[in-house]
């Protein structure tokens, strides 16, 4: 009667290494599991961090471009800063030799000078330099070109611009065949202008040039007669010069 017991309870003692057996497998499974997606998960991050890296690498580089950047146009900047400081002093010293040469016509109302920042404007009145309707310099006014002329010369990184300017009365009788309007007469008196700068100051004619405005730009109503003798002038502006294109115009007329 003995034997079926001891039966039974090896049976049992095989069942309970089985199942521990099974237990320990899958334990063992899991903990491989886990593991892998430990190395998944490391790896995960390894190439997050890379990327991280590589974006922080990126970014430096546009941060030390974009300071190169800032260097370069602070440098440029306080260039032109120091330029213009430069060209506002000639200018300065331009208009003060201006207002000292032409002393008796600004004192007549012939002749304003102005002066803003870099810009430096004469409005000269039609009287002291031609007759109605007319585009012939008298000799008062080349007198006056002479002295003018010799001041612009000391500035020769400016360039000059004369504009020749009208009131709206419209040109009659036999005028209209030499300047049917008052854009042509405006036209005429510049340029005439110019060739006198050019030819009897000896101003470098890459700095010269001449334009017309007509009745276009008036300072002063033309309803009445002061207005209209105010409208009828000449301007001689100062402007900024290209350098480098000056240069190379020159060469171009070798």
């Amino acid at each position: 009667m003995k034997k079926p017991l001891i039966i039974v309870m090896g049976l049992s003692t095989l069942i309970s290494i089985f199942l521990l057996g099974c237990v320990s497998t899958q334990k063992y499974n899991d903990l491989d599991e886990k593991n892998r997606r430990t190395e998944d998960e490391l790896a995960a991050l390894k190439r997050d961090n890379e990327d991280s890296n590589r974006k922080i690498g990126e970014l430096e580089n546009k941060l030390n471009e974009a300071d190169m950047t800032i260097t370069a146009m602070k440098t440029e900047s306080d260039t032109q800063r120091g330029q213009s400081v430069k060209e506002i002093d000639a200018v300065k010293r331009t208009y003060d030799s201006l207002v000292k040469n032409l002393e008796k016509e600004i004192s007549q109302g012939k002749i304003q000078v102005q002066q803003e920042k870099e810009r430096l404007t004469m409005k000269i009145a039609e009287e002291l330099f031609f007759d109605t309707g007319k585009a012939d310099i008298k000799p008062e006014g080349k007198e006056v070109l002479v002295r003018i002329g010799a001041v612009l010369k000391k500035i020769p990184e400016k360039n000059i611009r004369i504009e020749g300017h009208t009131d709206n009365v419209p040109i009659v009788s036999s005028l209209k065949l030499k300047y049917p309007t008052n854009w042509e007469l405006g036209s005429a008196r510049a340029t005439t202008v110019v060739r006198f700068f050019q030819e009897e100051t000896g101003i470098d004619p890459l700095r010269l040039s001449a334009v017309s405005y007509g009745e276009f730009r008036p300072v002063a109503s033309n309803r009445t007669d002061l207005g209209r003798s105010k409208n009828r002038r000449i301007e001689i502006i100062l402007i900024a010069r290209d350098l480098d294109l000056a240069k190379r115009m020159r060469e171009n007329l070798r």
